[in-house]
This record gives C-alpha cells, sequence and structure tokens, in this order.
C-alpha cells in the first residue's frame, strides 16, 4: 500500500498493522480489549517490541475473550510470567486482568465495552483539523476525558496518552495521513464527523 502514514515505516509486520488493523474502525469487542491490553503492555516501551509479541499476548490471554482474562486467578499471572517470549511485567498482566474486570462492568452498563468508546464520538469515527496533514498529537481532550472517567471506573495503567493511541487503533480516531489509501478507504465506508483540534499535547 504506497503513501503509508509515516509512524509505520519500520518493517513488514508493521505495514501489515497499519494496513489491515490500525485506524479501521470496529464494533468487535474482543479487539476492542486487545487494543486496549496492547496499549497498557506497551507502555514505556516501543510499539515494534509490543507488535512483534502479539502472538504471544494473545496465547497467553485466551485471544483476549474479556470474560476468560476476568476469571485469572494468581496461578495465571505466573503462568503467563513463565510463557516465552513474554514481557515479564506484572503490574501490567495485573492490570490487564484488573481491567477485563471492569470492561465486564461497563459492557453491563453500556451494552459493551465497543458501545462505552463509541459513544464518546456518537458512533462516528473523528477526523481532527490537522491531523490528514500530519499534525498528531500524542494526547488530546477526548483522551484526557476517557481516561479519566476509565480510571475513575477503576481500570488501571489507563492515562490520555495510551488512549489516544488506543482510539486511533480502533479507528475511532482516523489519524491516516490524506495520501495513504485507507484514508479514503474509511472516509468513504463509514460514518465521519470532522472535529477542530481538542486541547491538544
Amino acid at each position: 500500500m504506497e503513501n503509508q502514514c509515516k509512524y509505520f515505516e519500520i518493517n513488514s509486520l508493521e505495514k501489515k498493522y497499519h494496513d489491515t488493523e490500525w485506524g479501521h474502525p470496529h464494533h468487535d469487542e474482543r479487539r476492542m480489549f486487545e487494543h486496549l491490553s496492547m496499549e497498557v503492555m506497551q507502555c514505556g516501551l516501543s510499539w515494534d517490541t509490543c507488535l512483534k509479541r502479539k502472538e504471544v499476548f494473545q496465547r497467553c490471554f485466551d485471544n483476549f475473550e474479556i470474560s476468560k482474562v476476568a476469571a485469572y486467578t494468581d496461578a495465571d499471572v505466573q503462568r503467563i510470567l513463565a510463557t516465552d517470549g513474554m514481557i515479564r511485567a506484572e503490574r501490567k498482566i495485573r492490570a490487564i486482568i484488573n481491567n477485563a474486570r471492569v470492561a465486564l462492568k461497563i459492557a453491563k452498563e453500556f451494552g459493551s465495552l465497543c458501545d462505552y468508546f463509541w459513544q464518546f464520538t456518537d458512533g462516528k469515527t473523528i477526523i481532527y483539523e490537522g491531523h490528514p496533514d500530519g499534525e498528531i498529537p500524542t494526547q488530546n481532550g477526548l483522551s484526557r476525558r476517557i481516561s479519566a472517567d476509565l480510571r475513575k471506573r477503576g481500570m488501571t495503567f489507563i492515562g490520555p496518552m495510551n488512549i489516544y493511541a488506543h482510539l486511533q487503533s480502533c479507528g475511532i480516531v482516523h489519524d491516516h495521513s490524506r495520501l495513504c489509501p485507507v484514508f479514503k478507504e474509511v472516509t468513504e465506508n463509514y460514518p465521519i464527523a470532522y472535529f477542530p483540534k481538542d486541547e491538544e499535547k
């Protein structure tokens, strides 16, 4: 895919992720929790490091099925820590388990974890002023509002920066370059809302 976004120029794995997953809007519950959990694992690390271990994460966390992860015990924590290729960060592992339990409560209240996230944009993918031309922040007002609400609900390892990255990955915020073929694909096939910049940092 030509003219791909400048953030995905490291290797073929990242290019594939860009072309087939990043920024493609979806309402899949398992994928929503996977994206959120990948951002937890990425804290303090490069995205490339986490992407290379994506299959390991999927094996460790039952393919990110929320109800299964929410039922994990200390024995599962030790199992995950002992898995070859796993990032051995116990606090992050426990955060993902905790977040799965909170996600179940959110799903009960809103219908699903997807419904919770998409209700912040009225079900539309947001394109912010300047973003298609490369003016991409690391966080904004929306990501700060969502991360604050999630922390209030009990989630951990959730901050405005990794929530902004989560919104990008699941297609709630559309940050593909104007020259990227995915930009056209998304704008022609999904409901879009154009917003001014929102307290960006």
